[in-house]
């Protein structure tokens, strides 16, 4: 399985938080953690722009797990104490830019090193995230992790970073 998350790797989340508080770059808004509480019980999900390559990301991972025999999915954290209403306005941007992957590979939650490893035949996931405390988490459960940043990492990185998971995760 190749998981994808949403915020910074599909959906450009740093730009829309920063132009909710006034900021130009979300790291001038002072208190975070209390601006992201702000955003709970809104659509703030669904009002993401997605990135220029997002359809490009989207498109290579279904066709990399295609051909080699796995399958793809969402792996997003919601807003912590709002998971209901996080996820339902994630799952409608999915479905506004046709990203959706059958609903039994759509997971939203705050620990997405639980699908590290597939329950099924053992072998590790590969989760692409731009949030390096998910990809050490992610790996320390035996899972394969890209660390990947739409809007600082080159598409073709991706690429050859993704063909590279998946030839390690075939040697296992």
């Amino acid at each position: 399985m190749i998981y994808l998350d949403m915020d910074g790797v599909l959906a450009n989340f740093f730009d829309k938080f920063a132009e909710k508080f006034g900021k130009k770059h979300w790291k001038e808004i002072p208190n975070k953690e209390q601006s992201i509480a702000e955003l709970k019980g809104t659509d703030f999900f669904d009002t993401l722009l997605p990135f220029e390559t997002t359809q490009q990301v989207v498109h290579h991972v279904q066709t990399v797990a295609q051909e080699n025999d796995m399958d793809w999915g969402i792996n997003s954290s919601p807003l912590r104490g709002d998971r209901d209403n996080s996820a339902f306005h994630k799952r409608n941007w999915l479905v506004k830019y046709g990203i959706m992957p059958k609903v039994e590979n759509l997971i939203f939650t705050g620990m997405k090193e639980k699908f590290a490893i597939n329950e099924i035949d053992g072998m590790p996931n590969i989760l692409i995230d731009d949030k390096p405390s998910n990809i050490e988490r992610w790996e320390a459960k035996g899972g394969i992790g890209i660390r990947w940043q739409a809007n600082k990492d080159s598409f073709l990185d991706l690429q050859n970073r993704l063909k590279e998971a998946v030839y390690k995760r075939q040697d296992i």
